[in-house]
């Protein structure tokens, strides 16, 4: 008799518990797994970090480019003699003082 009533009452509660064990992991996996809300925030992080460099390099690379252009069209002496001096050079009259 008590073994019956053992065995019902595991009966009831099986069903249930295997129930809140499948919620109880699907949860988890929705918050913490690969696809979960974690890794979405991780990956919209990550495009908003690389639109921002994106950005940044697109604009660095057309301020180059209108530096280029004034290189090849007509040069430009102000662009000419700063790019000389960045290289290290010196007109002829100028005396160099190294320290």
């Amino acid at each position: 008799m008590i073994l019956r009533d053992v065995r019902r009452r595991a009966k009831l509660f099986l069903g249930p518990s295997i129930a809140l064990c499948l919620v109880l992991y699907f949860a988890y996996h929705l918050i913490e797994g690969g696809r979960g809300i974690r890794a979405w925030r991780t990956l919209e992080e990550d495009v908003d970090r690389v639109t921002k460099e994106h950005m940044m390099l697109k604009q660095e690379n057309e301020a180059l480019q209108k530096k280029v252009s004034l290189l090849k069209n007509d040069i430009c002496p102000h662009l000419l003699e700063e790019e000389a001096r960045k290289l290290g050079y010196v007109k002829e009259e100028e005396v160099v003082v190294l320290p």
